[in-house]
């Protein structure tokens, strides 16, 4: 078996993959906190289902351990600071929060920015130890869609919009002699 690609090899071709940009923000016991996400995908859709990656070292990883609820907040064009504020290590609870437009709902103390593309609140549903970082499961238990106001990107180590549509260039059908041609 071959020995793994040292991460800074693996780390500069995953540039190369644009990937979704997230905030998710949870409540631990003592503190609410948020983590900007760039691995986030769904998961599954009965029932409907998310995932992302925590680094193990991070403050929000003892969040995710014991929070009963999350949300992921997919961020407008207009909002690339709230994902770079989310990614400033160091940061405590409070400063990650001070002077951002965000509210919570009776009942909860779960931070939730204001004016996303789109927020999907859940519920821990699983995780699974991956190398240095946690993959976290949860449940999408309900769907806040404002107006869309875009996406942000990751993509050779900075933010983008998600741009205009590209045009698909069509290949020509594959002729074949008999139906029997594989």
């Amino acid at each position: 078996m071959s020995e793994p690609v040292e991460g800074s090899a693996f780390r500069s071709v995953m540039r190369r993959v644009p990937a979704p940009v997230v905030v998710v923000t949870a409540r631990g016991e003592t503190e609410a906190r948020g983590i900007t996400i760039g691995s986030f995908t769904s998961v599954a859709l009965d029932p409907p289902l998310v995932s992302f990656n925590v680094g193990q070292e991070s403050r929000m990883h003892g969040i995710m351990e014991t929070c009963s609820a999350f949300a992921v907040h997919v961020l407008s064009e207009k909002q690339v600071h709230l994902a770079k504020r989310f990614a400033t290590p160091g940061l405590t609870a409070d400063e990650q929060f001070e002077a951002l437009s965000y509210h919570t709902r009776a009942g909860s103390d779960l931070p939730l920015l204001n004016d996303v593309t789109a927020r999907l609140l859940c519920t821990p549903e699983d995780s699974i130890v991956a190398g240095d970082h946690t993959l976290y499961v949860g449940q999408v238990v309900e769907i806040e869609e404002p107006p869309d106001a875009g996406a942000v990107l990751y993509y050779q180590s900075s933010y983008r919009g998600v741009g205009s549509e590209l045009p698909s260039t069509e290949l020509s059908p594959v002729k074949r002699v008999s139906s029997d041609s594989s």
